[in-house]
C-alpha cells in the first residue's frame, strides 16, 4: 500500500503565510499517518503571480540556494516523506519563467523536475506572454513506485498522461490551481471528470491537488480528490484548508489493467497522434 496525502490550501495571504499553513498541514498529516509516503500541494500554494512583472520578480533560481526550497528539503527529510510541495515561478531567462514542480525524495534530495508543458493560451489568457513551456516528461523513480507529473491545464492533452503511463508510470500527480472559471463558465465539472477520466482511461491511480480559496480575481473551489484505476473517487476535499489521506493498491491496479485489457489491446499502427 502507498500512503499518499494532499495538503488542500491556496495562496490567499503572503508567501510566509502561505508556506506556514502547508508546513501546518504537512505536520498534520504525518500525525495522521505515520506510515505517509508521499504528500502532494496544489499549484503556486505558496504563491501567485499577481502580473508578469510579478512572476518575473518572485522567481526563483534552482542554481541558487533558496529560503523555500531548502525548507520544503528539510521538512522532507524530517519526517520522512516524499514531499511534492505544488509549484513555483522558476527563472528561464531574464524576461520569461517555468511553472516548476519538483519531487523531493525522503532523505531531502531533489527527485525530479517537471516544467510545464502546456501553456493556458485560452479564455482571455496568456500564459506564453510570461511563460516557458516545458519540453520534457517528467517521471520520477521512488521507493513505492514510479510518478508521473502534470501540472493543471495538463489535465485536458490526454496524450500526456498516456505518455507517461506508456514509460512505467503507477501513479499520476497534479498540482493545479482550478478556478471556478468566473466570469467564465463554471468548470468544476470539468475537473472532475478530468481527474475521472485521466484515471480510467489509463487504468492508473490519479491524484489531484488543488488550490481553495480567494486567490486573485480567482475562486479555486478546491475539490482535490484521488481517483482509483476504475475512475471512482476514492478521497476527496472538504471546501477548506483540509488533508485528504489515500492508500493505493498496486496490486490492485495490476489486476484491474490485466483484466480490462487495454493496454494490451491497444493498437498505436492506426492512431493518428
Amino acid at each position: 500500500m502507498i500512503h499518499i496525502a494532499i495538503g488542500q490550501c491556496g495562496s490567499t495571504g503572503t508567501a510566509e503565510e502561505n508556506q506556514q499553513e502547508m508546513e501546518r498541514l504537512l505536520l498534520q498529516a504525518v500525525e495522521e499517518d505515520p506510515k505517509l509516503d508521499l504528500m502532494v500541494f496544489p499549484e503556486y500554494c505558496r504563491y501567485t503571480p499577481a502580473s508578469r512583472a510579478d512572476a518575473l520578480d518572485c522567481a526563483i533560481s534552482l542554481e541558487d540556494p533558496d529560503p523555500f526550497i531548502d525548507r520544503m528539503r528539510q521538512l522532507a527529510r524530517t519526517y520522512g516523506v516524499c514531499l511534492i510541495p505544488g509549484s513555483f515561478p522558476e527563472r528561464a531567462g531574464e524576461r520569461k519563467v517555468c511553472n516548476t514542480v519538483l519531487t523531493i525524495g525522503r532523505d531531502g534530495e531533489i527527485l525530479g523536475k517537471y516544467q510545464k508543458i502546456h501553456l493556458f493560451d485560452a479564455a482571455g489568457y496568456q500564459e506564453s506572454s510570461y511563460m516557458q513551456a516545458g519540453d520534457a516528461l517528467c517521471l520520477v523513480d521512488t521507493d513505492f513506485g514510479r510518478v508521473g507529473v502534470l501540472v493543471c491545464y495538463d489535465l485536458r492533452f490526454p496524450e500526456l498522461a498516456r505518455s507517461l503511463c506508456l514509460q512505467g508510470a503507477e501513479l499520476l500527480v497534479c498540482p493545479a490551481q482550478f478556478p471556478c472559471g468566473q466570469p467564465l463558465p463554471a468548470r468544476v465539472d470539468d475537473w472532475d471528470l478530468l481527474i475521472r477520466s485521466t484515471a480510467l482511461t489509463n487504468l492508473t491511480y490519479t491524484v489531484g491537488a488543488n488550490q481553495f480559496g480567494i486567490v486573485r480575481r480567482d475562486a479555486p473551489f478546491g475539490r482535490s480528490c484521488v481517483a482509483d484505476p476504475r475512475g471512482t473517487v476514492i478521497a476527496a476535499a472538504s471546501g477548506r484548508n483540509c488533508v485528504v489521506h489515500a492508500m493505493l493498491d498496486l496490486d490492485y491496479q495490476r489486476e484491474v489493467q490485466k483484466n480490462l485489457a487495454s493496454w494490451n489491446n491497444r493498437r498505436p499502427d492506426v492512431y493518428c497522434l
